[in-house]
């Protein structure tokens, strides 16, 4: 094995030689371990060494003289865990293997082992400094391959099939849309691993990335929070290899959103603050308002009225300097009625530290609905939702419960965990008031709502 590896990192193929600290880093080991593997100084007498060397290197189970994978008898005793995908190396190939080593353990575990199982998320600078790696440009891959490059045909079916896969991000977290997402994962990290240098592989990464963000949302969705911040990592670092920086930031943004959903403004603050720095040159005027937005809620969060204020302002400054039909598609969604909803939701999570937002986070959400498409029918509920807690907040449980009565119905037939979430949420904010014959029963219809 440690002849193997030098071999490896001295091969032609490479634009350049892999040094032994790089190709440590992504064995798991240090520069001088290996270096005693390679000399022949110190021999590698532990199985479950070679099975994982040999797995980061790609070598054909054929080749080896025993299993690369764990036989199904031993299934049972061992890790069955997701790789980690923060520790993972940022080059395109490793990236692909990591997709589909995640997606193909994700395809093996069970909805109930997954709820019962998850672990916890990844927080503080143990999540953030292994995401800076973004902001450094990626090592070419290889223009050559004994395989063949994506077609224009394969991409275009490639893309049909992402696009019709993403229009189930809010349609719960599980079942036969999420088995989709994730096979199509899986089979497209598997051919991007042998496909060489060029523009459709470049595109291919970005649809990638794009399903993996999929995967992701339909992952918060269901509250598996573990799962999320995986996809989302590995939509950064696939959007990354697609050379899409402004898509990587936006994976970034849907990042610290879920800090802010856990309670750590500060972590989801840098996330978006790292996104804004590597799309400082070049971020289009809505992604710019987009982070800014992202900004203003970790300010709200932490109280900070006048940088929330500031943050905002900026925000709509830059969203009023753009120009729609030159924006990417992929932000074609953050339009006037989301940027509307988003500042309303934040001026309300501020009114908790100062009493006299709610009147600005009332006008906010009411434009948002105005101006809200009625196919939106989650994002409208989103909205009458954080109205009625704006309403909580002012001081008028009675109107706050009107509201939430009127999309009970609508929430009902959602079935989406995000949703019900925030009339949790609600219920718990309006346990002070439960004294109130309104709000105990529309405390008692989300309780019915959840458990049904």
């Amino acid at each position: 094995m440690g002849a193997l590896i030098s071999a490896y990192r001295h091969h032609p193929q490479h634009l350049s030689r892999v040094s032994q600290d790089r190709m440590a880093g992504w064995l798991g080991i240090s520069q001088a371990q290996l270096s005693r593997y390679e000399s022949g100084e110190n021999q590698i007498d532990r199985l479950d060494r070679l099975r994982h060397f040999a797995l980061v290197l790609g070598v054909p189970g054929e080749r080896l003289w025993f299993d690369r994978v764990v036989i199904p008898a031993q299934a049972g005793s061992l890790d069955t865990s997701p790789p980690d995908v923060l520790a993972a190396p940022w080059e395109a190939t490793s990236i692909a293997r990591s997709v589909e080593e995640t997606a193909r353990s994700d395809l093996a575990i069970s909805r109930r082992a997954a709820l019962t199982g998850a672990a916890a998320v990844t927080v503080g600078s143990a999540l953030v400094e292994p995401l800076q790696r973004w902001l450094h440009p990626l090592q070419n891959l290889s223009k050559w391959s004994s395989h063949s490059a994506i077609s224009e045909e394969e991409l275009a079916a490639l893309q049909r099939v992402a696009d019709g896969l993403r229009g189930w991000g809010g349609r719960g977290g599980y079942g036969l849309a999420r088995k989709a997402v994730l096979g199509q994962l899986d089979e497209l990290a598997e051919r991007l691993q042998r496909a060489p240098a060029g523009p459709t592989t470049e595109r291919a990464f970005f649809i990638g990335a794009e399903l993996s963000k999929v995967a992701a949302s339909m992952s918060f969705d269901a509250g598996l929070h573990n799962a999320a911040q995986r996809y989302y990592v590995l939509a950064v670092r696939m959007a990354k290899a697609g050379h899409n920086d402004g898509f990587a930031a936006l994976c970034l943004a849907a990042m610290a959103r879920q800090m802010f959903d856990l309670g750590r403004p500060e972590d989801g603050l840098e996330l978006v603050q790292l996104g804004q720095y590597g799309t400082r040159r070049t971020g289009t005027p809505t992604l710019k308002a987009l982070l800014l937005t992202r900004e203003a809620w970790a300010y709200a969060q932490m109280g900070k009225t006048r940088e929330f204020h500031q943050a905002v302002g900026m925000a709509q400054d830059s969203f009023a300097q753009r120009e729609a039909d030159s924006e990417p598609r992929y932000l074609h969604s953050f339009d006037e009625a989301e940027l509307e909803g988003v500042i309303g939701a934040r001026c309300r999570d501020l009114a908790k530290h100062d009493p006299a937002q709610a009147v600005f986070a009332e006008q906010h959400i009411r434009r948002a609905l105005e101006l809200r498409d009625p196919s939106k029918v989650r994002n409208r509920a989103f909205d009458v939702i954080g109205l009625a807690r704006t309403k909580m907040v002012a001081g008028d449980p009675e109107a706050a419960c009107g509201l939430i009565n009127e999309v009970l119905p609508t929430a009902a037939k959602l079935s989406s965990g995000r949703v019900l979430r925030k009339l949790e949420d609600f219920a718990k904010e309006a346990a002070t008031h439960r004294h109130i014959r309104a709000v105990q029963e529309t405390r008692d219809a989300i309780r019915a709502i959840r458990t049904a």
